[in-house]
């Protein structure tokens, strides 16, 4: 005979199991320690095995309560994600998490095109540095800057062009420079990955200028704001400065680039389908990438 466990009851035994301990299952449950034991006690007995024992500090699951427990955590865990991708389904907006610095330079001047192509989806931005959960935040992508190795997310590169040497062309309207070395006489501006000029003075042959000195910025937008006021020298990739060297506020210094280890990075959740306004959002994100 098929046993069928009341989900009820599984939601109860999982909850103990992350907590050990009725009293704190209860409260997330918001129902009284009694109710759980008393769902706990329905699930042994329509089972007819043992599945928690007490332990010194609380209850633990047996060996076979913990065999069941990772199993139904993972299916719990697949019910909560189809749950909040039909309530995202369901609406008109969706959320994108990145940078400030990304926002500024690369997403907003962009967004209108989305707009002109779905004018039925509205776009939210959550600038944040910090890393997206996306089993706790309402979040449906985020834009990530590293590696692009996320465990049990599909990451897919978004932007990923070369680094060059730009600055307001106040700063060089006195002074010629033909070579890289010359920087040495100029301010360094860096954000958090201060990696970069090190990396592109090795590539330039420069390695004499201390790539280590100047401000550091919490993100690529405060470099850029620095460069345009002509207080130093920024790295920066041509896809997010575009406009800036287009009406002539930043110039190139020299032809010399360099491939960064790291890039932009569109990421979500592995597993599930995406709605078909995520889905939309995602092919033009690709779209103006390659454009």
């Amino acid at each position: 005979m098929t046993v069928r466990p009341s989900l009820y009851a599984l939601r109860c035994f999982v909850t103990v199991c992350r907590y050990s301990s009725v009293k704190l299952a209860a409260q997330e449950l918001h129902v009284t320690p009694a109710a759980v034991s008393q769902q706990l006690s329905n699930l042994e007995d329509s089972m007819g095995i043992k599945l928690l024992e007490r332990a010194a500090r609380g209850v633990a699951p047996t060996e076979r309560g913990e065999r069941y427990f990772m199993t139904l955590r993972g299916a719990f865990a697949q019910i909560d994600d189809a749950t909040r991708m039909l309530i995202r389904e369901s609406r008109s907006n969706l959320t994108v998490s990145c940078t400030s610095g990304f926002a500024m330079q690369w997403l907003l001047p962009r967004l209108a095109r989305f707009h002109d192509a779905c004018p039925d989806i509205d776009v939210r931005i959550s600038t944040s540095d910090r890393l997206v959960d996306f089993a706790r935040d309402d979040v449906d992508f985020a834009i990530r800057h590293g590696l692009g190795n996320y465990a049990n997310l599909i990451s897919e590169k978004l932007v990923g062009d070369d680094m060059f040497p730009v600055c307001s062309p106040s700063l060089i309207r006195r002074r010629k420079l033909r070579r890289p070395q010359q920087l040495s006489g100029l301010t360094l501006l860096h954000d958090a990955h201060r990696q970069d000029w090190r990396l592109w003075l090795q590539a330039a042959d420069a390695e004499e200028v201390e790539w280590d000195r100047g401000p550091v910025f919490v993100d690529s937008n405060g470099v850029v704001e620095a460069a345009l006021h002509g207080h130093g020298v920024a790295l920066a990739r041509k896809s997010l400065i575009a406009d800036e060297l287009r009406e002539g506020r930043l110039v190139l210094l020299f032809a010399d680039s360099i491939e960064p280890p790291i890039s932009y990075y569109l990421v979500y959740p592995a597993g599930v389908a995406l709605p078909q306004k995520s889905a939309a959002f995602r092919a033009w994100l690709h779209r103006e990438a390659a454009a």
